[in-house]
């Protein structure tokens, strides 16, 4: 893993679906009426209400009707929810974009309904898709988030396998290759079965979203309280940006500047200790534009010559800020690097 390099760890590190929430709702049971057969799902209010409260939302508003299951892929899933059946994209009553539930501890196994979203890990809006195999590599953080389950079938999976298995076809109007069904699989409404309370769903998002509130909090504060505390440290220096560096070794007179290549070896922890990754172990440096990279090492590197080595304490607005990075660095964390300047190309 490089955690400082341009594009990795976009990845939301969401809590919702790791709170117990003292605000629970029962599971609500929908029926989405198919051209191929009924199917029955059960949304998980406990573990995913945003993604449930969503769902139901959009049910509700009849947004559902008369859309397709326009991605069809029989290896993989069955994705619907956002085109009609002229493969136009349906834009009336779309809401906002909702936040990933991705830590909730559903796993996207067959027959589980998750969000379908963009590289975006907090951009799904009305798409689903429905696992039609078991498909661990979903639940693996990648871009920022792996994709959240907030129900799964529990009735109709024959029907499921029978959009599976329907013809697909290319279509210009959908450049993703031969997954649109050749006759249109219609979702002519989704409709409740049953009862249940709104009142309490709406209820467990609030206290979601309050909880996760309290959570960046104390992490904010936490932070604020580490560098108050290392800033007295011996050696410690910072700079105005907020970054706190010791210099260990000065290095030569030939220091990098932003748009240079550099070759380093390096160790990152979080403030506790625990090491989420090191070139070192791997006995591999690596070469990558000083400028590619979080600012934090962008900075500090600048502060040492060829040969130098510098310890570095980087706030979390220097590195990966409120989203965290790859499942190991939690929202809002400080850092602390050790780096080796080995080279400048």
């Amino acid at each position: 893993m490089k955690p400082f390099t341009t594009h990795p760890f976009y990845w939301a590190a969401l809590v919702y679906g790791s709170l117990s929430l003292t605000l629970q709702a029962a599971n609500p049971q929908v029926t989405m009426k198919t051209t191929l057969g009924d199917i029955v799902l059960e949304l998980n209010a406990e573990k995913a209400p945003i993604s449930t409260h969503n769902f139901l939302q959009y049910a509700e508003s009849k947004y559902y009707d008369g859309t397709i299951f326009h991605r069809v892929i029989p290896t993989f899933m069955i994705q619907g929810g956002g085109f009609d059946k002229n493969l136009d994209k349906k834009t009336t009553g779309m809401m906002p974009p909702i936040k990933n539930e991705w830590k909730n501890g559903l796993k996207n196994l067959r027959g589980t309904i998750a969000m379908a979203r963009t590289s975006d890990p907090d951009s799904a809006t009305s798409q689903f898709f429905i696992n039609v195999v078991d498909n661990a590599s979903l639940d693996i953080a990648r871009g920022g988030a792996a994709y959240a389950v907030f129900g799964k079938v529990v009735e109709g999976m024959e029907n499921v396998d029978k959009i599976r298995d329907t013809e697909t076809k290319t279509d210009p109007k959908y450049p993703g290759g031969k997954v649109v069904p050749a006759t249109p699989v219609v979702i002519e409404s989704v409709t409740l079965k049953g009862e249940y309370s709104m009142a309490a769903l709406e209820a467990a998002v609030e206290e979601a979203k309050k909880q996760e509130a309290q959570i960046v909090s104390d992490a904010i504060s936490g932070e604020e309280a580490f560098f108050a505390k290392n800033a007295k440290e011996e050696n410690v220096k910072q700079t105005a940006s907020g970054l706190q560096y010791i210099i260990e070794r000065p290095g030569s007179d030939e220091k990098p500047s932003a748009t240079d290549r550099v070759e380093v070896h390096y160790s990152g922890k979080l403030v506790d200790g625990t090491e989420f990754d090191s070139s070192y172990k791997r006995n591999e440096p690596i070469v990558f534009g000083l400028n590619q990279v979080i600012p934090g090492w962008t900075e500090g590197l600048q502060l040492i010559g060829k040969g130098g080595k510098v310890k570095l304490f980087i706030p979390s607005k220097l590195g990966y800020g409120e989203r965290g990075a790859g499942g190991v660095i939690p929202p809002n964390a400080t850092l602390v690097f050790d780096v080796e300047l080995l080279d400048i190309k």
